[in-house]
């Protein structure tokens, strides 16, 4: 999951000027297929360029794997931290 996160994120260079460092955590709703249904912001890294950055991130690394069989439900909503380093 953290690869295809990391290969939808933009490179340091492509994020605007102002933006900085830091961790945002979002969280993210996937289905069975493991398309992303929404996203939202659980904690900000401090800086609302970075913010915005992390939650329109796993949209664009959609669809990410699917969930196991054994994990049972319709939509599974997982919390990951997203680091952006200058």
């Amino acid at each position: 999951m953290e690869g295809r996160l990391d290969g939808a994120s933009q490179p340091p260079q492509a994020l605007p000027s102002g933006a900085g460092a830091g961790v945002a955590t979002v969280a993210f709703t996937i289905d069975r297929s493991g398309r992303v249904l929404s996203a939202r912001l659980v904690r900000s890294a401090g800086d609302g360029m970075l913010d915005a950055e992390a939650v329109s991130l796993p949209r664009r690394a959609s669809p990410v794997p699917a969930p196991p069989p054994n994990i049972g439900g319709g939509s599974i909503t997982l919390a990951v931290p997203i680091r952006f380093n200058r």
